[in-house]
């Protein structure tokens, strides 16, 4: 360079840089030579991130849920089930993004994690997916156990019905145990069904039970199946033997009697005449005799006599014969 005056200027700054002083200015050069110094300063050139989420299922968190975006010029953002959340100023680079404050019935398509390229100066954008299923409800299990005295058991065992969310019905035996898993926590009523005609449960065959969350809890049953009593038998009844009677004359009953197995009196006795007639009365076992006076006609006539027992069951018993009303 000549020994003069020269002008320096600097060009082909990016848009993102400045220079401090003078450009282009004017520099003396002796002939030693001089030096002349630019400062020039760059702001880092940045972009914009967009973050939505999309929420599926029954039971979304009402809440939302937070995104954080990591590197220079990041930070946390709220974000809706369905919403979205700008990090602006973001250096350009890569950057982790990560959804969190899910519900724990919440879960993230392809993780809560993903990494994210800004561009320079640009925007670019993500998305995560989120599918929050309405939980089950909380349960717990029951176990019902049997135990049956007495000198006739029912030999097929019972049925235990439990009632609500996870219950339903099982066999038991008459010394045994029926477990009830999954059952929605709370109360529920413990039914026992199928218990034979002798057999009685104390204190009911039904029953509350409170089932706890995450945990388990029992009941249980006594039955009572006493031998039943034999059958009531009727009395057995005997009429006699046939007989004979003169017209106009009382009838003597002869050779009737009654015993009863059960001897369950007292007893009711029906004498049916045969004539249209009959009397009824109390007697014990044994003998039975009893008068009547059969219509007087003008030709001999005979008639069915029907003697009829009544225990104080109901268990009745009959026997039948033949009386001849004649003339003289």
């Amino acid at each position: 360079l000549t020994a003069t005056s020269h002008t320096v200027e600097l060009t082909g700054i990016a848009g993102n840089c400045t220079v401090s002083g003078q450009n282009p200015r004017t520099v003396s050069v002796p002939t030693s030579g001089t030096t002349t110094t630019f400062t020039i300063t760059c702001a880092a050139i940045t972009g914009s991130l967009t973050v939505t989420t999309s929420t599926s299922g029954g039971t979304p968190d009402p809440d939302g849920y937070t995104v954080t975006v990591s590197g220079t010029g990041g930070g946390s953002q709220h974000i809706d089930p369905d919403g979205s959340a700008t990090f602006d100023g973001l250096a350009a680079g890569s950057h982790t993004v990560t959804l969190s404050g899910l519900a724990s019935n919440c879960s993230v398509s392809g993780g809560t994690s993903k990494s994210v390229t800004v561009p320079e100066g640009g925007s670019t954008s993500t998305s995560f997916s989120v599918s929050c299923p309405t939980p089950p409800p909380p349960t717990g299990s029951l176990t019902v156990t049997t135990s049956t005295s007495g000198g006739t058991p029912d030999p097929d065992g019972y049925a235990v019905t439990v009632s609500g969310t996870g219950g339903g019905s099982q066999h038991i035996d008459p010394d045994g145990s029926a477990t009830f898993d999954g059952l929605a926590a709370g109360s529920h009523t413990v039914t026992l069904s199928g218990l034979a005609s002798n057999c009685s449960v104390s204190g009911g065959p039904s029953q509350t039970v409170t089932v706890p969350q995450g945990g388990s809890t029992s009941a249980s049953f006594s039955i009572d199946c006493p031998t039943p009593p034999p059958p009531n038998q009727p009395p057995s009844v005997t009429a006699g033997g046939e007989q004979t009677v003169l017209v106009g004359l009382l009838f003597n009953l002869e050779g009737a009697s009654f015993s009863d197995p059960d001897h369950d009196g007292p007893w009711t006795v029906t004498i049916n005449w045969g004539d249209g007639r009959s009397d009824t009365f109390t007697a014990s076992e044994g003998s039975i005799t009893r008068g009547h006076s059969y219509p007087v006609t003008l030709l001999p006539h005979d008639y069915t006599l029907t003697i009829t027992v009544v225990d104080s069951h109901g268990a009745r018993g009959s026997a039948s014969k033949t009386v001849h009303v004649v003339l003289a």
